[in-house]
């Protein structure tokens, strides 16, 4: 109980370094330099207003300083980023797959996020994303790294071929070259199957969604969704519940 408090308290301060990240990479800032500050006022932030999850509710979501809102993305990303950590240490341990998936974990809720507020999927984390999972790969697992190839291969190419049958289909784009990055990037982490599983759950979900959105009148058929949060949704739980959902699978149609 003790070691998984530490890793959720341990996520908590990675969901905070995330949090700078979301803001700041869009803005092409330093994730260094300054330190953290309020993005209303300019003030800076000190430590004991900084602690992940607790400053969030000592200050009821607002500056000390401006008392205007911190928006509860702040929040939202320190939690899931603690629970998430837990959930990969409880599943494999204190290992190499515990590192090779959290790197995956950190790079989809940049991505998620930032896609969510600026509508784009930054290369910078794609390819920094790509480079440590081909690395990693190669030095955790040097006889499978065909596999993470064939997942990228995979990845990529299933988007892209959704890519052009959408064109096709609604004569504009429908799927972002962003998305079709991320889809290749998932796919070096997720391998083949895995990621096939990935995309259908990411399809699936952004469909029910979508509609969902159209009959409240949020959206049009023709209104343009962030598609990488359903990316890294599907590559979560096609990471967490692949073999019960593969098992559910096999019982349905068998």
């Amino acid at each position: 109980m003790v070691i998984k408090l530490i890793f959720f308290l341990i996520g908590a301060i990675v969901g905070s370094f995330l949090n700078s990240a979301i803001y700041r990479l869009p803005r092409r800032k330093s994730l260094l330099f300054p330190g953290s500050y309020c993005p209303q006022c300019g003030h800076k932030i000190h430590y004991w207003d900084n602690v992940p999850l607790l400053s969030y509710l000592v200050l009821k979501g607002k500056c000390r300083h401006c008392r205007k809102n911190i928006p509860v993305r702040y929040l939202l990303v320190e939690l899931l980023t603690a629970s998430l950590f837990t959930v990969f240490y409880i599943l494999y341990g204190l290992s190499y797959e515990f590192l090779f998936y959290i790197t995956l974990l950190i790079v989809l809720i940049i991505v998620t996020f930032t896609d969510l507020e600026t509508k784009r999927v930054l290369n910078i984390v794609v390819f920094t994303g790509a480079v440590l999972a081909f690395y990693m790969s190669l030095i955790f697992w040097p006889l499978n790294f065909i596999y993470s190839l064939i997942g990228f291969l995979t990845g990529g190419g299933v988007l892209i071929f959704w890519a052009v049958i959408g064109k096709l289909l609604f004569k504009k784009e429908s799927l972002g070259y962003g998305d079709i990055k991320l889809a290749a990037m998932i796919g070096i982490f997720l391998g083949l199957q895995n990621t096939l599983l990935a995309l259908f759950l990411s399809f699936s979900l952004a469909t029910l969604i979508g509609i969902f959105m159209i009959m409240l009148k949020k959206a049009r058929m023709d209104s343009k969704i962030p598609f990488a949060p359903f990316l890294a949704l599907g590559s979560l739980l096609s990471l967490i519940w692949s073999d019960e959902l593969f098992s559910l699978y096999w019982k349905i149609i068998g």
